[in-house]
């Protein structure tokens, strides 16, 4: 398909008889087809919307991107907008998308607040009971001169009970919901060098109990970067997150992330929880629903936000060979929970490890000095030794000066003057120019 030279009258067969939407090209699609977008350069203001359509097992549905975009903007007719008072217009609409809708100006998010009331200058309120948007403008200004749009479509791909589908080469940006959206009876869907950015609610998702795996995505600037829920079942390898509210979000299922970068999330780099989702038969019997995560070669570098990890509410965790950095809090478990964790080291962070959980493991591992809460008692900077003692985890781990490098190698004095030692933790591999996005 073409969203610049193609006609939706055209059978969509060849380049030069290319449909010009998505929808068009889905209504002509049969079992294991393959669907090619042109990259012209135009995102494809539309929602790929696969219901009980896919492939099979030894053949999938393909869907090459060739690095076209998905937007889920659609442009605000300037016209409509009501002056109501000095300055502030109001935007009336017939409904208001599913998810986290907000306002677009020039490319860019436009400053969002809760209530009417607190809105200043070039910020604007959606009031989704009302169905209206509030927009306060500079004075001397009217809405058209900040060429808005708004995020009016809810998710980009979406996989509604469709199985069997490689999906590559695509990004999804600015919907109100999801980027890449996976509900209902899926099995085999796999995505390939994909990114999903600043979409309202997250970046990626699989619900219910279906499986996916990622094979390189970069995920930024969403909400949640990952969130998968119920009893899905997620690999992740090679995956950037960043600057999102969390990282990652995993509320039930099996979820696996190895060669991954978490960073910069404002909240939590990665947060587990397990569930109980009653949609599902025999949620509160099923133990997958609980939540397990296995974790290699990740790293998670905090910047100062609230915590690197948090496992809660029932769930697991295996990390292995991988760093947690600059949280204010490392590792948080509470006491339902359970984490096994070796190899990994956790760096300048003001708590080291919280821990509430009477069944977790941790040894072999790499700290610098900070306190640690284990079963409610605080041991302070110096006092590793009595916590080793109390708690009789972490006998073999170092406590001492560390320096992590960009990608997640740490570094370590080896005892030797003038010596030091490299630890291969976090991904082992840079994430440099796969995409064209990320900051070197």
């Amino acid at each position: 398909m073409n969203n610049q030279t193609g006609n939706d009258n055209h059978d969509g067969i060849t380049q030069a008889t290319a449909v010009a939407t998505i929808s068009k090209a889905i209504s002509f699609a049969e079992t294991s087809d393959t669907l090619e977008l042109a990259n012209t350069g135009i995102p494809y203001q539309e929602t790929m919307l696969f219901r009980n359509l896919g492939g099979r097992p030894d053949r999938p549905f393909i869907v090459e991107g060739n690095g076209a975009v998905l937007s889920g903007l659609r442009t605000i007719d300037a016209p409509k907008w009501e002056n109501v008072s000095e300055n502030l217009y109001v935007f009336p609409l017939e409904k208001t998308p599913y998810g986290n809708p907000f306002l677009v100006s020039r490319g860019k998010r436009v400053p969002q607040v809760k209530r009417q009331e607190l809105l200043q200058t070039g910020q604007h309120y959606w009031d989704r009971s009302g169905n209206k948007i509030y927009f306060l403008c500079a004075p001397g200004k009217q809405p058209a001169d900040y060429e808005l749009e708004a995020t009016l479509r809810v998710s980009g791909f979406t996989l509604t009970s469709a199985s069997y589908i490689v999906c590559r080469n695509l990004s999804a940006e600015f919907f109100s919901n999801d980027g890449f959206n996976i509900h209902g009876d899926c099995r085999g869907i796999r995505l390939e060098n994909v990114i999903a950015r600043h979409n309202g609610d997250d970046g990626i998702s699989i619900h219910e109990s279906g499986g996916l795996i990622v094979q390189n995505a970069y995920v930024h600037d969403n909400f949640f970067g990952i969130q998968d829920v119920n009893a899905s079942r997620s690999v992740y390898n090679g995956v950037l997150a960043e600057r999102n509210q969390i990282g990652v979000s995993l509320v039930g299922g099996y979820h696996s992330l190895v060669d991954c970068q978490i960073r910069d999330s404002v909240q939590k780099e990665i947060d587990i929880a397990g569930s109980v989702p009653r949609h599902l038969i025999g949620s509160e019997h099923n133990p997958l629903c609980k939540t397990i995560l296995f974790g290699q070669n990740v790293s998670l570098f905090g910047n100062g936000n609230q915590t690197g990890l948090s496992v809660r509410n029932g769930a697991t965790v295996i990390l292995e060979r991988s760093v947690i950095s600059d949280s204010q809090t490392g590792l948080t478990i509470d006491s339902t929970s359970f984490c096994h964790m070796t190899q990994t080291a956790i760096i300048d962070c003001k708590t080291t490890l919280k821990s509430n959980s009477k069944r977790s493991y941790f040894d072999y591992n790499y700290y610098t000095p900070g306190q640690i809460s284990w079963q409610n008692t605080l041991f302070q900077v110096g006092q590793f030794s009595d916590y080793v003692a109390t708690s009789k985890e972490d006998s073999n781990s170092h406590v001492g000066p560390l320096k992590v490098e960009p990608e997640g190698l740490v570094v370590l004095p080896s005892g030797r003057e003038n010596t030091t030692t490299k630890l291969k933790l976090g991904p082992s591999a840079p994430f440099t120019s796969t995409f064209p996005d990320v900051e070197p």
